[in-house]
């Protein structure tokens, strides 16, 4: 942490800041109390601080830095992530100073509103609803992540009398109602003004009548309750509210934890707060104040539980986060409340449970274990203790108080009163299995209640439910509340995007499906340009994973030793895009996509390099730093210090214009009064403007330029997207249909024309850019062979293939390519549907040369739209030879198939070319393989197209593993395979990898640490049972043979005047059909197994097949 000119974060802790009334003199006497209880049991009293906004945000730093210097901070539940996740969300809105209490708690929607009182919202763009919602909704795909979930959920309720009814509430996701047993959900709070909801409580004598707190999704502050009366379809703001309440002024952070509807009392309602407890008897038209506790600076404690008696409706209990010790009852239905006696042994936060099973016992549930009292509070008993000191839920069953629920990262469950506990999910299990077991729950069980005898929870990533009490679970999805950092958006694909979010991992989006690639916290992704199919995403401090097949298979790529910022940035060259940049205090660029790294130049910025832009011309490379701004003309080698007359603000986010690398925007989300949150320059630095002008002072988090002409700056906010062009002097909310919620990152997708971005809580969205909502949409973009380490290669042609939507007529489709040395364009015209195709190929280069392109869509009334500038280098046309460590006798000790019986010993990589078998096509075969080493997975390829390249489609053995999970000694194994019936004739490489413990890497030239790669060679000849004579130019094909009556019969080619016969084996003729022309036919034969005669006769050609009828 670098040092801050204006505030000491190694002084004292102040605790007594700007006090603005004796409640808060009292409430932070309090805190400071509880703090040296805290102290002397080591707790993370950081978090007790961090909510106090009078307490400097450098003050919280320094408590949490010492407090885990002496932690594990790997260890999942150790703080150490929640902790840097505040810092992340935190420090820009208050640096370089630290203080948090001179704005107020509802800053940023006040802006938003005084935007509003002044603007009016842009037109629509050509989608019909404005901005699209992109989810995800539901879990569809999961490949390499391992603790799926959706977003997390802070509350629930569930109608006893029609089970189909279900509310939720997410933290940042705002309200969510099903009435179809979670078939489809609805979100009706989206246009508030704050999108975070954590409570809610349904009137039990008009279930129509619903109440929420709506809060901030990042702090917490409350916008206050807000009411529905038509079953949260529609929300009006209650007089339970900060303005009423005198709450939301300076050093103010107020919070409202819970509310309740007393059960049987009509229209009394409780709200438990930061500001201590409130009563309504009459749905908060008007409220009192409830004194709780004997003692004055109990009144205003934070209290976060509150239940019922199940029989006695004047009984009513309540708990606060503050007090460990005792909770506080009501004797006179919430009038009144004193304190319980006393819970011997706790020292943690408690959690209050009742049971309809047990009128008069109150449970307490904590860190330190598991009490219960039988006179209604009077005196508690240690019932045991689950020793997890993490937890989040705790509840009783209210059918039979023997079965409890403990929650910490996973559920814990006990059926003899709380004596013993045995765990029953595990977060960890959320792969493929994860909704076949019954056993996965998501991790950081939120809270739980039991209702007739069903076990709830919520958790930080999906709403569950148990009907056996923890044995198995069924979950709730259909819900975009993902708390999304960023976005790595397809330039080729229209379709695909990489996202990060908290809690839920990285996850892929394909035009039909999500798939959900890693977990832990996701954070920046890219896409190779070109070849969509290349994916990098990372984690939390930067650490990486990288997909050569769209997410199926993945690996690590990481510089040795790296840890960079919390949110580490990750950005491809766009003149060389096989390379990447990542980056500490440190650049390192890889250009092989992550397989290597080298190491550049130092920042010097005395921390890690936290936001990174790279121009789109030039590759000049922008980095910033606190408040500090550098640029790279030398490929990130040496660094130029351009922020001498920048504000001393945290910068938030950096752009190049596409259109002038001169041309660069900084963003500042800096909550503070002082209308710097957008600056520019037109000389790469030399000289700022501020550009803020009608924003006033909304803190921004992106920025990004498109590439048409007017190069339209887009601004992502706490609350909005906002836009102008580069020559315009005010901006626009572009806002329609988006949620009112935090824009984290956006990207332009150039071909299709639009923008797209991630929330926090809501998911991911898309719109048109301005402007362009009526322009042809370029989808998808492609070439022969797609980029990678081996392809293009030298002397393969290169055709450019593209699918491009538009309503009306084009006038024009082409490409235009560039290298070095020349350029030309190419036309192309439609193939079918909306694909269109190079006329011809972009021309051969030789190895290393460096081709640039795009794809040009113009309409008949001169809209023109263009991609992005892919780039491929034409690779030598060599074939790859992948050496791996085979002394352990990994790989092949025997290779047999048909004509080749190879015994070998350890190659690491064996050319054995030389060896040749004949392999018929649609034929089965048998390969026979001996290991000198266990758990071998074995992966066979034929390079059918003979381009000295292994792709998925020609891939005849996938994975196969000999001796799973065992380690030394020998094995032999045989495996099946069968040659396609349209596989090339001719001769071609077979090339088989073995690796120890895992997948073979989809790319067939990868060395992995233990294995080995052998190449054969293979012939691939007609099958016998198939043509005894032909006259055609191009064999025809049919298939399956053999077959159970249902053959396909494809002549490679149009023909006219087409005559199908078939005979048995005595020549009786059984079918004989004519067509007028046509290249594929099928054929059903009814006839009993045998061999039959298929004969084609047409213009004067002539094939008979052999055909086996099985």
């Amino acid at each position: 942490m670098q040092n801050k000119n204006m505030y000491d974060i190694c002084a004292p802790r102040r605790l007594f800041v700007f006090l603005h009334s004796k409640q808060v003199f009292m409430k932070n006497l309090f805190l400071f109390l509880a703090i040296v209880t805290f102290n002397l049991s080591f707790s993370q009293q950081w978090k007790e601080m961090a909510n106090d906004i009078n307490i400097n945000l450098y003050d919280v730093v320094a408590e949490a830095e010492a407090y885990f210097e002496n932690i594990d901070k790997t260890k999942k539940g150790s703080g150490w992530k929640a902790y840097q996740r505040w810092l992340y969300e935190n420090e820009p809105k208050y640096y370089p100073s630290g203080i948090r209490n001179n704005v107020k708690s509802d800053f940023v929607s006040e802006e938003y509103k005084d935007f509003l009182s002044k603007s009016s919202l842009t037109n629509k763009s050509g989608f019909e609803n404005g901005w699209e919602e992109l989810g995800p909704y539901y879990i569809e795909e999961v490949t390499g992540h391992y603790a799926v979930g959706l977003g997390r959920i802070e509350s629930f309720y569930t109608d006893l009398n029609n089970e189909n009814r279900i509310f939720l509430g997410s933290r940042s996701g705002g309200f969510w109602k099903t009435l179809d047993g979670g078939e489809t959900w609805e979100n009706t709070t989206d246009f508030l003004f704050a999108s975070g909801v954590n409570t809610i409580a349904v009137s039990p004598e008009n279930t129509d009548r619903v109440l929420i707190n709506v809060r901030n999704s990042h702090n917490g502050t409350t916008h206050g309750i807000y009411e529905s009366l038509d079953g949260g379809d529609s929300w009006s703001i209650t007089n339970f509210n900060p303005d009423n309440l005198n709450w939301g002024g300076l050093g103010t952070n107020n919070r409202i934890y819970k509310i309740m509807y007393h059960p049987t009392i009509p229209n009394l309602v409780f709200a438990g707060t930061s500001e201590g407890l409130f009563r309504s008897n009459n749905n908060f038209e008007s409220f009192s104040f409830i004194p709780a506790g004997s003692n004055t600076w109990e009144y205003n404690q934070d209290f976060d539980y509150i239940e019922f008696h199940p029989t006695d409706e004047n009984i009513i209990y309540a708990s606060t986060f503050n007090n460990d010790s005792q909770i506080y009852i009501s004797n006179d239905a919430g009038q009144n409340f004193f304190q319980s006696a006393t819970i011997p042994g706790n020292n943690s936060n408690i959690q209050l449970s009742i049971s309809a099973a047990c009128e008069n016992c109150v449970f307490i549930g904590s860190s330190d274990g598991v009490w219960k009292s039988e006179d209604l509070g009077q005196s508690f008993t240690l019932a045991g203790n689950p020793n997890l000191a993490n937890y989040g839920a705790f509840a009783v069953s209210d059918t039979d108080p023997n079965y409890m629920l403990f929650g910490d990262i996973d559920t814990h469950m006990s059926n003899d009163g709380g004596q013993t506990w045995n765990q029953v999910t595990y977060w960890a299990t959320g792969n493929a299995n994860y909704d076949t077991t019954g056993q996965y729950v998501h991790a950081d069980i939120r809270g739980s209640r039991s209702y007739n005898g069903v076990f709830w929870v919520n958790t930080d990533g999906l709403l569950a439910k148990s009907n056996d009490n923890g044995l198995t679970w069924e979950f709730y999805e259909g819900q975009s509340i993902r708390e999304n950092y960023c976005l790595g958006a397809s330039q080729s694909n229209h379709y695909r995007t990489i996202t990060g979010s908290q809690d839920n991992g990285t996850s892929i989006k394909n035009e039909n499906n999500w798939i959900e690639f890693y977990g832990a916290d996701g954070m920046e992704g890219i896409i190779h340009p070109l070849n969509d199919d290349w994916m990098i995403g990372s984690l939390q401090f930067g650490g990486k994973r990288r997909t050569k097949d769209g997410g199926y298979n993945q690996d690590g790529v990481n510089p040795d030793n790296f840890n960079g910022d919390w949110v580490t940035p990750l950005m491809y060259d766009p003149n060389d895009q096989m390379s990447i940049y990542t980056m500490t205090n440190i650049l390192y660029r890889s250009d092989d996509f992550g397989s290597t790294w080298n190491t550049l130049g130092n920042s010097f910025f005395g921390g890690n390099i936290q936001n990174a832009a790279i121009a789109e011309n030039s590759s000049a490379i922008a980095i910033s730093n606190y408040n500090r701004l550098k640029i790279s003309y030398d490929g990130g080698m040496t660094f130029t210090e351009v922020s001498q007359s920048l504000p001393n603000q945290f910068i938030t986010d950096i752009a190049f214009d596409p259109n002038d690398d001169s041309t660069i925007i900084v963003t500042y989300g800096t909550y503070g009064n002082n209308n710097q949150k957008v600056y520019l320059s037109n000389n790469q630095g030399d000289t700022w403007q501020n550009i803020t002008h009608n924003l006033g002072n909304m803190p921004i988090r992106t920025v990004v330029i498109d590439h048409t002409e007017d190069s339209t700056i887009y601004l992502g906010a706490e609350i909005g997207v906002y836009k102008k062009t580069m020559s315009e002097d005010s901006w626009e909310l572009y806002n329609e249909n988006l949620p009112n919620t935090t824009v984290m990152e956006l990207e332009v997708v150039y071909g299709s024309n639009t923008l797209r971005g991630t929330t926090w809580g809501r998911g991911v969205w898309e719109y048109s850019l301005a402007g362009r909502e009526n322009y042809p949409s370029i989808r998808t973009t492609s070439i022969s062979n797609q980029p990678t380490d081996t392809q293009p290669k030298e002397g393969i042609d290169q055709f450019v293939s593209s699918t491009i939507d538009y309503d009306g007529n084009l006038n024009s489709v082409y490409v235009e390519w560039v290298t070095q040395s020349g350029s030309d364009i190419i036309q192309m015209s439609n193939s079918s549907d909306n694909i269109w195709v190079s006329d011809s190929a972009i021309p051969n280069f030789e190895a290393g040369t460096k081709v640039f392109f795009k794809v040009y869509a113009e309409s008949s009334s001169g809209l023109l739209s263009e991609t992005y500038k892919f780039m491929y280098e034409v690779r030598e046309n060599v074939l790859c030879t992948p050496s791996m460590n085979c002394d352990y006798n990994d790989g092949f000790q025997l290779f047999q198939l048909q004509d080749i019986d190879n015994s070998s010993a350890c190659e690491g990589y064996g050319d054995f070319t030389s060896l040749s078998t004949n392999l018929e096509q649609g034929n089965d075969y048998e390969l026979t393989v001996t290991t000198g080493y266990g758990d071998q997975y074995i992966k066979v390829w034929i390079d059918y197209n003979d381009d000295l390249d292994f792709n998925e489609e020609e891939v005849v053995i996938n994975n196969y593993i000999i001796a799973p999970g065992v380690a030394g000694g020998v094995y032999t194994e045989t495996i099946s395979f069968t040659i396609p019936e349209d596989a090339v004739l001719g001769q071609h490489i077979m090339r088989a990898k073995a690796n120890w413990a895992g997948d073979v890497p989809v790319d067939a030239c990868v060395e992995t640490t233990y294995g080995e790669t052998e190449d054969y060679s293979v012939v691939i000849v007609e099958s016998s049972l198939g043509i005894i004579e032909n006259t055609f130019p191009e064999n025809p094909i049919i298939y399956p043979n053999p077959t159970n009556g249902n053959v396909s019969i494809d002549l490679r080619k149009n023909y006219n005047n087409v005559i199908i016969q078939l005979n048995d084996i005595l020549g009786r003729k059984i079918i004989e059909q004519p067509y007028n022309q046509g290249r594929v036919f099928n054929l059903n034969i009814k006839e009993s197994p045998g061999v039959y005669f298929l004969t084609i006769v047409t213009e004067n050609k002539r094939v008979v097949f052999r055909l086996v009828k099985n």
